[in-house]
């Protein structure tokens, strides 16, 4: 079986729906990364707006999870929610500056009460996604490949990794203290999302592959920056065999269908 790795979407459900239909990803098993919800509908430098409808891509992930046995992991966004309607005031108050208060609105909440909020989440429409979000996995795994939303921290095995740092951590997971990138430790080819690549390494290109040197077992960083303000923001795509060979890179920006082998960048 073939696997694709899909990025972080972050309410992108035009783009989304045409990434679905790329000829490359048709028969392979999805591996969502994460972050569907929150965004921002600007992009830098540009005079674009794009649509923002997290409740339109959770139904999408949702529908492909259960009926195509697709697999969907928590993002800290996402996490966010989900720990809201717990009733966790620090995230509610994290949510509610990176990004929360804008979806709320999207979600149908008219107010920044946490009260309010966290009530409408346990409650219809809202709480089929609550409890769907309370499901998912921090990670997916096989014998060849490992996919989290952020990354591990090395100084753990995989099976002893703490719960924020699979959901947050960034650079001590791309890099050693000599700010290279860090040797991959466990030996299987690892994706993750999290980290727009634009943050890291603005060359127009949506995924960074990272080896400490040509022998190191790769690792792929394919958050494209979709609704992150960057211009050219998309969702990318990535399919591997089972053993880890890439066989396609997918990029949609702005709802069009692009090689992901390739740079694109836009004024």
């Amino acid at each position: 079986m073939n696997y694709t790795f899909i990025g972080d979407i972050h309410s992108a459900a035009d783009d989304l729906e045409v990434l679905l239909q790329a000829q490359d990803i048709q028969g392979s098993r999805l591996i969502f990364l994460g972050d569907y919800i929150d965004g921002v509908s600007t992009r830098t430098g540009t005079h674009t707006t794009d649509s923002l409808e997290p409740l339109k891509v959770l139904d999408i992930v949702m529908d492909r999870v259960r009926h195509y046995e697709d697999v969907a992991l928590l993002g800290n966004h996402d996490d966010f929610w989900l720990q809201t309607a717990y009733g966790d005031d620090l995230s509610y108050q994290t949510w509610r500056l990176n990004g929360g208060a804008n979806t709320w609105s999207q979600l149908g909440i008219h107010s920044n009460s946490p009260i309010i909020v966290t009530d409408a989440l346990n409650q219809q429409p809202l709480a089929r996604y609550t409890k769907f979000l309370a499901q998912l996995p921090l990670s997916w795994s096989t014998a060849s490949l490992l996919a989290v939303h952020a990354g591990i921290d090395w100084n753990f095995p995989v099976d002893q990794q703490v719960r924020d740092d699979m959901m947050w951590i960034r650079d001590d997971y791309y890099f050693d203290k000599t700010k290279n990138f860090h040797p991959n430790k466990i030996g299987r080819i690892m994706v993750t999302g999290h980290t727009p690549v634009q943050s890291i390494k603005n060359d127009g290109y949506g995924f960074l592959k990272m080896q400490a040197d040509p022998q190191d077992t790769p690792r792929y960083l394919i958050d494209a920056g979709s609704r992150s303000g960057a211009a050219n923001g998309g969702i990318f795509a990535l399919t591997l065999s089972e053993t880890g060979d890439v066989l396609a890179k997918n990029w949609v920006i702005k709802q069009q269908l692009l090689d992901g082998n390739l740079p694109h960048l836009y004024d």
